[in-house]
Order: C-alpha cells, then structure tokens, then sequence
C-alpha cells in the first residue's frame, strides 16, 4: 500500500491526469471534460451538473463512476466490511462503535467529535482530536462494558 501511496504521490507532481484509472476526482474529471469538449459545452451547463450527480449514483447500472476504469484496491467482500465495522486501529473504531451501541443517541458525529443527547443534560460532546486515541485496543472494552451512552459519558469523565 506504501509503494501504490508513492506511486500516487509521483503522479500527482508530475502529471495528475495521468492517474485516471487510480485517482477517483482525475477520472470523473476527465469524464466531464470529455464530454464538455466533445459538445462544446460551458462548465455552467445544467448537463454536466447532471453528470456530476449521476457518477456518483451507487446503483451499478446508473452511476458513471463504475464506467471510467478505476483501479479497485480492495475487494466487495472488505468494503461490505468496513460498512459496519469500524477499522480497530484509529478513532474511526470509537466513532464507529458508539454509533453502533448509541446511535439514538448521537446528534452529531465528525472526524474529531461526537455529540450525545442523553435526555435532560445539556448536549455532550466527546472530542477525539488525537486519531489514534480511539482504538479498540484503548477503549474497546469500555464500550463493551457500557450498558448506555449515559454510563459511557461518565466513565469518560465528560
């Protein structure tokens, strides 16, 4: 993955439009631009707007992005996975597990923050600005201990 991540790297500083089949925005642009050159069409035109929505459709048989040859560097079965569970080794796993458990009880989630409404307290938010302070390995058994997002917040100390 290192070596794709420098292959990647190089491409972008020499030349960006050569990573078409790696970068997903060089494909769908050089999608758009090809259509937009070939019909002599503005950027402003409502076409290409339509364009931009429907690539990135997620039913095989309408989006365009499965249409533009990109490279897929993991398989079905891994991005199945990742849909419902987080990776162990990042914040992603706190962020992912609570939505999991206490869903209902999340209001807002981002990269570095989650917001709890337990009832009657003021909203909760719970930052998580270090990625790496989130792990299984860190907070995976105070999750699985936790019967509610009320008695996570207080362990936590929030």
């Amino acid at each position: 993955m290192v070596r794709l991540w420098e292959t990647v790297l190089a491409g972008l500083e020499a030349d960006p439009m050569s990573l078409a089949s790696q970068l997903d925005w060089v494909a769908k642009y050089r999608l758009i631009e090809g259509y937009r050159d070939r019909h002599g069409l503005g950027w402003d035109d409502a076409r290409l707007t339509a364009m931009d929505i429907q690539y990135h459709d997620l039913r095989p048989d309408k989006g365009l992005s499965g249409r533009v040859g990109l490279e897929q560097i993991c398989t079905d079965a891994e991005i199945d996975r990742a849909m419902t569970e987080p990776p162990p080794d990042t914040r992603a796993y706190f962020r992912g597990r609570c939505l999991q458990r206490w869903g209902d009880s999340i209001v807002a989630a981002n990269w570095d923050s989650l917001v709890f409404d337990i009832g009657g307290d003021p909203l909760r938010r719970v930052p998580m600005m270090e990625p790496m302070r989130g792990t299984e390995a860190l907070v995976g058994r105070l999750i699985d201990e936790c019967s509610s997002a009320a008695e996570l917040l207080e362990r936590l100390g929030s």
